[in-house]
C-alpha cells in the first residue's frame, strides 16, 4: 500500500501544476485595482492575435478572462463576453488600447512575452 501511495504522489504534484497560474503584475487600473497576466497562456493565434488569460483582483475568481490582442493595431479583446445570445462576435469588439494605462501596460507586456 504505502508503495503504491509514493507511486501516485508525483502524480498529484504534476497535475496541481498543471493548474497552477504564473500571474505576473503588469500595473493597476484608475481604481488602484491590481491587474494580472498569466505568463505560462501568452501565445500566438488565429486571427495573428495573441492570446493571455487576464486577472482583474478579485473579481475574476481563481482562473481569470480569456483575452487577447492584437499588437500592430493595438486593440483589446474580451474573449468570453456573452451578448443575450444575439451572435455576439468579439472579433467585431475589440477596444483601443489608449497611452498611460492599464491596458497599456498589458499589450505591451503580452507582445513583448508572445511566442
Amino acid at each position: 500500500m504505502k508503495i503504491g501511495t509514493l507511486a501516485a504522489l508525483p502524480l498529484a504534484l504534476l497535475a496541481s501544476q498543471a493548474l497552477a497560474h504564473n500571474w505576473v503584475k503588469v500595473g493597476t487600473d484608475e481604481n488602484e485595482i491590481p491587474r494580472y497576466v498569466d505568463k505560462d497562456s501568452i501565445h500566438r493565434g488565429d486571427y495573428n492575435l495573441v492570446y493571455f488569460i487576464d486577472y482583474y483582483e478579485p473579481l475574476d475568481g481563481p482562473d481569470g478572462e480569456d483575452m487577447a490582442v492584437d499588437c500592430p493595431k493595438r486593440l483589446i479583446y474580451l474573449l468570453n463576453f456573452k451578448l443575450d445570445g444575439n451572435g455576439f462576435n468579439w472579433h467585431d469588439h475589440g477596444d483601443s488600447v489608449d497611452p498611460g494605462t492599464v491596458g497599456e501596460a498589458m499589450l505591451k507586456y503580452v507582445c513583448a512575452n508572445a511566442r
